[in-house]
């Protein structure tokens, strides 16, 4: 009676098989979450924008560090006045650190965001924000010249 077999093939056949399964099902793992959205194929930039106001109107500012393509920048908010306008960033290219646009129109009591939404993708983050102060310059203006001197709407 021999203790050992002849066949010199070992395990090789059924290891081999094995991988193949095991990739086949990465494989498949993979793309099925890709598909079902749980992997994000792109990143939000490390940028920050400021808005503040100056002289009267609205600047927003790229602060940095990482340029950001500018078909990519929203300018949203809210306007209690319904007097801005408010949509895609102006202009066209590389929006980089120290650059400057004015938002027309504003008067300093709306609530802005600039908004980063990628092209390709279903995916929106806030790089940069402004709230109005609790004491607007419309605030003021009434509590200076009263009640009775606001227009009346017709």
């Amino acid at each position: 009676m021999c203790g050992y077999r002849e066949d010199e093939r070992g395990f090789a056949p059924m290891a081999g098989t094995g991988v193949l399964v095991g990739v086949v099902v990465l494989i498949l793992a993979v793309v099925g979450a890709a598909m079902f959205g749980l992997i994000d194929g792109v990143a939000p930039p490390d940028a920050e924008f400021e808005v503040e106001r100056d002289n009267g109107s609205l600047v927003v500012t790229a602060v940095g560090p990482d340029p950001v393509p500018a078909e990519e920048l929203y300018v949203r908010g809210e306007d209690p006045d319904d007097s801005m306008t408010f949509g895609a960033w102006p202009g066209e290219g590389i929006v980089r650190p120290g650059d400057r646009v004015t938002v027309p129109n504003a008067t300093g009591d709306e609530t802005v965001e600039v908004v980063w939404e990628p092209v390709a993708f279903d995916r929106s983050e806030t790089l940069g924000s402004y709230e109005p102060d609790d004491d607007s310059e419309i605030d003021e203006w009434a509590e200076e010249n009263g009640p009775e001197a606001a227009p009346v709407a017709a």
